[in-house]
């Protein structure tokens, strides 16, 4: 490196020109938005001569304010001749019109807005400035809310589709370097504001605890890097039980006796449980046949259940009623083949057709006597109780073909003596 650097500088870019080699890219995404870190980071690329693009998103949530951001980052862009992307969003009327959570919702748009950057840039890496202070509060924060092992163990610096370069410098670093590459920046004014958590424990709650504990920050990197790691041990039991879960749309009792506290957390969090339900979950465990707990999804309005049926916790939903079926002439080869799908074509009267299922609905089930209600048998199959009313039902003319999915009548079962084979498969509507 040059002789003209202070060492800091100097190892910092040695670092970093290690790690950005591990991790090539054609571009490297950078998310700016003016402040120290980002502008800080930007200052490091253009040194080490990376091919970057820079990402920008206004929320429109400080006025005159936010636009001045954008337009000092478009105009280091046009100075530097690097590739801006910009996204306004009028987050302030978003957050009146619907009961969000300010910082999650910015979030959310910030990553999707990333990400479709990324999927329309070949060979692309998102970058964005996280430093070490960041991961400390992240830890406190994910602390206070009552977070499992992941959340504890915060920020990883590198993941399949992200880099977090400066999360090994801290904020101090980062300001030393900063001043060094003469790098100019905008300071948000809602960094002063204590409404917003992570600001109170920077500016309050952290410093009071470094001054009492001046260690404390070391040994709370340690912790995050231990449950890193073991994070990263369990990943593949992990995946595995996911989707075998995905398929299935349940998982045992057995199987989930086998993971660990991080994996059963993670688990259903994957399937799209949300944390309040996922704490409660335990509940079912010793719960009676049929005890569910439900939740409606904010953005598409749909119900969902987990249901203790048998040794199963089954997740059901709404669009499990939505269904549309094919029943064709089946030849001799599929006869053989598909024995368990056969259906004696000459039993059903009339086009079969689907409505939802009525109180004295009922069904021959193969190996019983006389005919079981349907009602019962969506009981029996673990349906919670709000569903089974709203279930559709296969009929012809006469009586219940089938309830897909669960239960064919015996009835129009093939038999030995069938002349008209058929095959009757269902399929999900999308």
């Amino acid at each position: 490196m040059a002789s003209g650097k202070s060492a800091l500088l100097q190892q910092t870019l040695q670092e970093l020109t290690h790690f950005f080699g591990q991790n090539n890219a054609t571009t490297y995404l950078v998310a700016v938005s003016g402040g120290l870190d980002s502008m800080a980071l930007c200052a490091l690329l253009l040194e080490l001569r990376l091919p970057i693009q820079i990402l920008h998103v206004n929320y429109g949530l400080r006025g005159t304010e936010s636009d001045a951001d954008q337009a000092f980052v478009k105009a280091y862009c046009q100075k530097h001749k690097i590739k801006l992307e910009v996204i306004e969003v009028g987050l302030k009327n978003q957050l009146a019109n619907n009961k969000l959570n300010l910082q999650a919702e910015a979030r959310r748009i910030r990553y999707a807005f990333f990400q479709e950057v990324q999927a329309r840039t070949p060979d692309s890496l998102i970058c964005t400035a996280h430093q070490a202070d960041d991961q400390i509060e992240t830890f406190w924060l994910q602390l206070a809310r009552g977070a499992g092992l992941k959340g504890l163990a915060g920020m990883a610096r590198q993941s399949e589709h992200l880099l977090r370069p400066l999360l090994n410098l801290t904020r101090t670093e980062v300001l030393e370097l900063a001043k060094e590459m003469k790098v100019t920046w905008r300071e948000d004014s809602s960094n002063a504001t204590l409404k917003y958590r992570r600001n109170l424990w920077r500016q309050e709650l952290l410093p009071f605890l470094n001054s009492k504990l001046p260690g404390l920050n070391q040994e709370i990197a340690r912790i995050q890097k231990v449950f890193s790691r073991e994070i990263e041990m369990q990943q593949e039991q992990l995946k595995q039980a996911f989707q075998k879960f995905k398929v299935e749309k349940s998982i045992s009792l057995n199987d989930i006796s086998q993971l660990s506290a991080y994996q059963f957390i993670e688990l259903f969090k994957l399937t799209g449980v949300p944390t309040h339900i996922i704490r409660r979950i335990s509940d079912l465990f010793q719960a009676e046949n049929g005890k569910y707990l439900s939740w409606k999804d904010a953005k598409n309005n749909a119900l969902f259940f987990l249901v203790k049926h048998k040794q199963q916790i089954t997740l059901f939903t709404q669009e499990q009623s939505e269904w549309c079926y094919t029943l064709q002439p089946a030849s001799t080869n599929e006869v053989k083949e598909q024995q368990s799908m056969l259906v004696d074509a000459a039993q059903i009267n009339g086009q079969p057709y689907f409505r939802q299922v009525q109180m004295g609905d009922s069904i021959r089930i193969s190996g019983m006597k006389g005919s079981k209600k349907v009602l019962q048998v969506l009981k029996e199959a673990g349906v919670p109780a709000p569903l089974r009313k709203q279930q559709l039902v296969l009929c012809d003319d006469q009586k219940v073909l089938a309830i897909p999915s669960l239960q064919i009548n015996a009835q129009i079962k093939a038999q030995a003596n069938t002349t008209q084979f058929a095959t009757l498969c269902f399929s999900k509507k999308h």
